[in-house]
């Protein structure tokens, strides 16, 4: 015959749940070795008799609980925290049911708690997850606002910095200024390349820039750029360079990125106050089955707090003293990668330095692109007639003076549609389309498509500051060059007497752009 009385105690005692009993005034009756366990023992044996008021985490629970099964009758699921034996808290399931004797009075209690401790600790590192993540959300979506900003901002100064740097310019070359005069004329045009130095940087921050990315072999750019950069740190500084054993080809813009170094090279001198060891390593690696080439610029400096890696890459933010830096060199550094298809990681801590790590996909050599010849005869300079399309009147009015002072026939329109007619009239005489990418009613790219249509072996330069201004122009032209804005007017000279002399033009790759025409702001 089975002992029930046995049997149950073998039940209570190999269930995961931890059983008690206990008097109304908390004193414990019986319990299982699971129930021990929980509150820090190893056996029931060493816990029964205890007063379980300690064991509450917060003393006025108990007086809750007890006031809960006096009118209920029973607590169900309820969920609370215990105290160990040590101290510590553990996160518990609460379920109670009430003994009464028959004048109604509480006599007993039984019931069981169950560790929910993981379930807590899983659900509250979820929350922690999501508030980061809502953060960081927070963080993209205010830089994102911010980068529009600025990008919109620098690019209408690129319009005007075009002018004023190409005047400036062209009044300098008067041989007939006096010393003076052309002294101020410099002053000018050194605040104009100033300025034309922070829209690059606004826009680098904003990913809007336009990139001429070209396969790049960043152990060379490395080596390149050591003995410039041994000249920009300090002879207290330490510079070592270690090279990828492999050529690390990545497809980037070659003056950005090198920019990009050089801006993280002087952050890193300004982190070492009192001199120390700057290193720039190249190698290679795999993350999630792509191969990467991986840059790292690492010093041993000053380091950076939890807060200042927050802000890290917002523009206009700095640790440094006011004017000795304008806060936009790693929000520019960040724009420059992010539009590469790259991305940044960031170890630093206070009084440990601080290591950025720029990473890039990988180019393996069959997958670089080889050169097309479409051959288009040479024009020489005097024969030359170019056709203008730009909205804006100061740049179409610079451009103009400083194309027709070197002999060409310029052909000005306003408008794409003002261009459309000059063409239809004049087009077997027009040697080179000189457009802005953005205008009103039609696009620079759609314009030279048209114009293409009739004359395929037409030259085009396009000009912008605005990288949203350029969707892909594959299938325009074989004869496709551009020139950013704001330039000076030797630049654009420079850019057309090689765009008319050049017989053998590789068109320049424009895949690399995620911006459309057609959702761009006006350029």
């Amino acid at each position: 015959m089975i002992d029930a009385a046995a049997r149950y105690r073998e039940l209570v005692d190999g269930d995961s749940l931890a059983v008690y009993d206990s008097t109304p005034n908390g004193v414990l009756l019986s319990c299982n070795d699971a129930f021990a366990r929980l509150l820090g023992y190893d056996h029931a044996s060493d816990v029964v008799g205890a007063d379980l008021s300690p064991f509450y985490w917060r003393a006025d629970r108990r007086d809750v609980f007890l006031a809960m099964i006096r009118t209920a009758g029973r607590v169900q699921n309820v969920r609370g925290k215990v105290r160990r034996a040590d101290g510590s808290a553990v996160d518990v399931m609460l379920t109670g049911i009430g003994e009464f004797g028959a004048d109604g009075a509480l006599t007993g209690i039984h019931g069981h708690l169950i560790d929910i401790s993981e379930t807590v600790d899983s659900q509250r590192r979820l929350v922690v997850r999501e508030r980061q993540f809502a953060e960081r959300l927070m963080q993209a979506e205010k830089l994102e606002t911010v980068g529009r900003l600025a990008g919109g901002i620098a690019h209408d100064f690129n319009n005007l910095l075009t002018a004023i740097l190409g005047y400036a310019e062209l009044l300098i070359s008067n041989d007939a200024l006096a010393d003076r005069e052309r002294r101020d004329l410099e002053e000018i045009q050194k605040a104009g390349q100033r300025a034309a130095s922070l829209t690059q940087q606004l826009l680098a921050f904003s990913r809007k820039q336009v990139l001429i990315p070209k396969d790049v072999d960043l152990n060379a750019t490395v080596s390149n750029l050591r003995s410039m950069l041994t000249r920009v740190i300090r002879e207290d500084i330490a510079l070592t360079c270690a090279l990828a054993p492999q050529p690390a080809i990545v497809r980037v813009d070659p003056a950005q990125i090198e920019q990009a170094l050089l801006n993280l090279v002087l952050n890193a001198r300004d982190a070492l106050p009192t001199g120390g060891h700057i290193s720039i390593d190249v190698d290679h690696l795999l993350r999630d089955g792509s191969e990467l080439v991986r840059v790292r610029i690492t010093d041993d400096g000053v380091g950076m707090t939890a807060d200042a890696r927050a802000h890290l890459f917002e523009p206009f933010f700095t640790t440094k003293d006011v004017g000795k830096g304008t806060g936009l060199g790693l929000a520019s550094v960040h724009g420059i990668v992010t539009q590469s298809n790259g991305f940044i990681d960031v170890t630093s801590e206070p009084g440990h330095g601080t290591a950025f790590s720029l990473y890039f996909p990988a180019v393996r050599r069959a997958d670089m692109p080889t050169a097309t010849d479409a051959r288009t005869p040479a024009v020489e300079d005097a024969e030359a007639t170019i056709l203008l399309v730009e909205d804006e009147d100061a740049v179409r009015s610079i451009i103009t003076t400083a194309l027709r002072r070197c002999g060409y026939r310029v052909l000005e329109a306003a408008t794409p549609g003002r261009a459309c007619e000059i063409f239809e009239e004049l087009g077997d005489e027009i040697d080179l389309l000189v457009s802005d990418v953005v205008m009103p009613d039609m696009h620079g790219p759609a314009l030279a498509q048209r114009l293409v249509g009739v004359r395929p072996n037409l030259r085009i330069l396009f000009i912008s500051g605005y990288a949203d201004a350029l969707g892909p122009l594959d299938g325009i032209s074989s004869n496709v060059g551009f020139l950013a804005k704001p330039f000076q007017a030797s630049a654009l000279i420079d850019r057309v007497r090689e765009m008319l002399a050049t017989t053998s033009l590789r068109k320049e790759s424009w895949a690399h752009y995620s911006g459309s025409p057609g959702n761009a702001r006006r350029a």
